[in-house]
């Protein structure tokens, strides 16, 4: 059974919930593929429950009379619902791509060094691996540090929490992110999100 034939299925109303699980693991190598780009930042079973909701959204407005394959449609749906879920769900403050990208790469370069080396690499020798200045990482290691929690309590009998002490129209992202993060992940952003489609 194709793709296209169980999509015609799940339209027609057809044992929708079995069709759906079908279409979702038969095709499952091709969505991890769609969505690999995105595992540096949330977990893959999240990513590819996204994935499920975004391959529901392609059944709903595929036409069969565009004479294009299931999934080569879907695929916009998919990475659509994937990074909206980032948007919503992901860190705190706003990271912008380029930046993730060499986190990532930083963790694989010192995992890799520490397994040749045995100990933990030194700056210059995670510097030299990644062919970068060792300015750089002290900058990506600000980067990686986790956002303290808001309900961390402040007061012995935590009473008083540091949530308590923010006014209600903070932005966190805004003090949090310097303007030029900013702007490059803004123009990053406009640049790879795709053009809303209309069903």
């Amino acid at each position: 059974m194709t793709n296209e034939q169980i999509v015609s299925e799940i339209r027609n109303g057809y044992s929708v919930t079995d069709y759906m699980q079908l279409l979702y693991e038969s095709n499952q190598p091709l969505i991890k593929k769609f969505i690999k780009p995105y595992i540096a930042y949330e977990p893959m079973d999240d990513l590819l429950q996204e994935s499920y909701f975004g391959l529901w959204e392609a059944v709903q407005h595929y036409e069969t009379s565009a004479n294009v394959r299931f999934m080569t449609y879907a695929e916009y749906w998919i990475r659509q619902s994937v990074r909206r879920y980032l948007e919503k769900c992901g860190s705190t403050v706003r990271i912008p791509s380029h930046i993730r990208q060499k986190i990532a790469r930083y963790k694989k370069i010192v995992q890799e060094l520490e397994q040749a080396l045995g100990r933990m690499p030194t700056d210059n020798e995670i510097a030299d691996k990644m062919r970068v200045s060792v300015g750089l990482l002290p900058k990506l290691k600000i980067q990686m540090q986790g956002v303290a929690s808001l309900d961390i309590p402040l007061a012995d009998d935590n009473s008083l929490t540091l949530s308590d002490t923010i006014q209600v129209d903070f932005s966190l992202e805004d003090k949090c992110m310097p303007n030029t993060l900013k702007a490059d992940y803004g123009a990053l952003w406009s640049v790879t999100q795709p053009t809303e489609r209309t069903a």
